[in-house]
């Protein structure tokens, strides 16, 4: 079992933080800035490897480096007081951590349409139609077919930015369907499903509901792999979402777990 779990956190944390560096500073935000009882950064890392076993893969030159990459590049501050080294989070560190863990929405207006882009890039524009492609996916969109996108959301002011910027204007077109349309044969909640993947991460959702009692010492393995799958989650309008959708009593968990 404890083979297992060490798998698992190592997994987790690597597919969202990426990197050594970016998993100090989730460390330091989860935990807050303060620790221990010494004035060294040895101190601190004796705090680190003790948090709980994500983090057992760390030896002490790396994570002092580590921290002094991070203090170079303007994402923490440091100041000693008293016995404790206080370590501060910068609002450009702040700014990091927004890029690694995605936010969840708790409001998600909608206006009751379904956006449909489909676009026609000529060729000498080769790479503004790559950009075009990865700036829809990051924006939530989901590919219906080839250059035919779909969103919930109204993309209008996102689409019209970017023919601007890339000065293809006329070259995306965007059309909307009510909330009773159908494409093909498919119904509305048909489509989404399978379009967004919705049940398979409603799978993810109820694994780490389940880890979460199994895990219970594990907190930055558990508050990691709930961003992880959050960062998958095209996070729809409330009203379009199954009703066995899990999402929201994941999100209500981690946050119990992240702030005790």
């Amino acid at each position: 079992m404890r083979i297992k779990i060490k798998k698992l956190i190592l997994r987790a944390t690597d597919e969202l933080i990426g990197s050594a560096f970016n998993a100090v500073l989730w460390w330091l935000y989860l935990y807050g800035a303060s620790f221990g009882k010494s004035k060294t950064s040895f101190g601190v890392y004796q705090m680190f490897r003790e948090t709980d076993q994500a983090l057992q893969e760390f030896n002490y030159a790396s994570f002092k480096q580590i921290l002094t990459r991070l203090k170079r590049q303007g994402l923490i501050k440091k100041r000693k007081k008293y016995s404790v080294l206080e370590f501060e989070i910068t609002k450009l560190g702040k700014k990091r951590i927004a890029e690694i863990a995605p936010g969840y929405h708790q409001e998600r207006p909608w206006d009751g349409y379904l956006y449909l882009i489909s676009y026609d890039v000529p060729e000498i524009y080769h790479e503004s139609r790559n950009l075009l492609r990865r700036h829809l996916k990051r924006s939530g969109c989901a590919l219906l077919q080839e250059s035919l996108w779909f969103t919930p959301y109204n993309p209008r002011k996102l689409l019209d930015e970017f023919m601007a910027e890339y000065q293809i204007e006329g070259t995306i077109l965007l059309s909307k369907l009510g909330r009773d349309g159908a494409i093909g044969e498919e119904g509305l909640g048909e489509l989404l499903e399978r379009v967004f993947g919705l049940a398979k991460l409603n799978e993810r959702y109820e694994e780490f509901i389940e880890e979460a009692k199994l895990f219970a010492n594990n907190k930055f393995f558990l508050v990691a792999k709930f961003q992880r799958i959050l960062k998958d989650d095209p996070q729809l309008p409330f009203a379009l979402l199954p009703k066995y959708w899990l999402g929201d009593k994941a999100y209500q968990l981690s946050k119990k777990i992240m702030y005790n």
